[in-house]
């Protein structure tokens, strides 16, 4: 009796790491055993998506919901961190590389550069782009946060605008951009999605390492309203994976090649 509870212990445990193999080899290295049950929960709540994204979501703690665990970023002066409302910055963090990219906006160092670079080829084809946001503080981040919140409560304040740090622009890595000069009224009314500059970006800012960061339809990935004017810069590297593989959203790209227990 012994010997055949433990043959069939044995072929228990034999057929789950023939499983978790066939997982992998199925999905990637970026399958995680231990995130199995919840990637089976996620995909309860979501029939009709490939469980191949699922599974890089539930590795960027998409499924836990926004603002309900969040985990202080280890790695916030690297240029891949992912930033957004399960994910924060350790306290008094500041980059220490920002450098000015005109008007009063600073990037940091190696954003900038590529930004002025990518704003110059544009130039060249007769576009123009303006930056009416980029690195903003604790500070200054705290303040734009409370002035949604104060007009139109939480709820429409954490689809707009991020909590204080949270912000990508607190990272120094992101740019709202306008295809006009002016500075009044909000960047939505600006009509930015249906100009020759987005198109542009759409197609050609990978090459600077820009990606779209809140786009359309994945609202409830990123959690934010869709922002066809902010641009974070993540590398050239993981922009045009992310262009070539047809990854819209960030979370996605990280949760497949860049979650710790994936690249343990």
């Amino acid at each position: 009796m012994k010997k055949k509870i433990l043959s069939l212990a044995l072929a228990l445990v034999m057929s789950i790491s023939l499983m978790s193999t066939v997982m992998v080899y199925a999905y990637g290295s970026h399958y995680l055993e231990e995130n199995s049950q919840r990637y089976v929960e996620y995909q309860d709540g979501h029939p009709n998506m490939p469980f191949d994204t699922i599974v890089a979501y539930v590795n960027a703690n998409v499924d836990k919901g926004f603002y309900q665990h969040i985990e202080v970023v280890q790695n916030p002066n690297d240029i891949s961190v992912l930033l957004n409302k399960n994910f924060i910055l350790p306290a008094g963090f500041a980059p220490s590389d920002l450098e000015a990219i005109g008007g009063g906006h600073r990037l940091r160092s190696e954003a900038a550069g590529m930004y002025n670079a990518m704003r110059a080829e544009m130039r060249d084809n007769g576009l123009n782009i303006y930056v009416r946001s980029s690195y903003r503080n604790h500070r200054s981040q705290t303040n734009s946060y409370n002035a949604v919140l104060r007009r139109s409560g939480r709820a429409a304040a954490d689809r707009q605008v991020a909590r204080p740090g949270h912000s990508e622009h607190q990272l120094g890595l992101s740019v709202d951009l306008a295809h006009r000069a002016r500075t009044t009224g909000s960047l939505g009314s600006m009509g930015f999605s249906s100009s020759s500059e987005y198109t542009w970006l759409v197609e050609n800012g990978h090459r600077y390492g820009f990606i779209l960061r809140y786009p359309n339809g994945y609202t409830d990935i990123h959690g934010y309203i869709y922002e066809p004017w902010h641009w974070r810069y993540v590398g050239v590297e993981i922009a045009t994976v992310m262009k070539n593989e047809g990854i819209s959203v960030f979370e996605e790209y990280w949760g497949k090649y860049l979650a710790p227990a994936v690249v343990a």
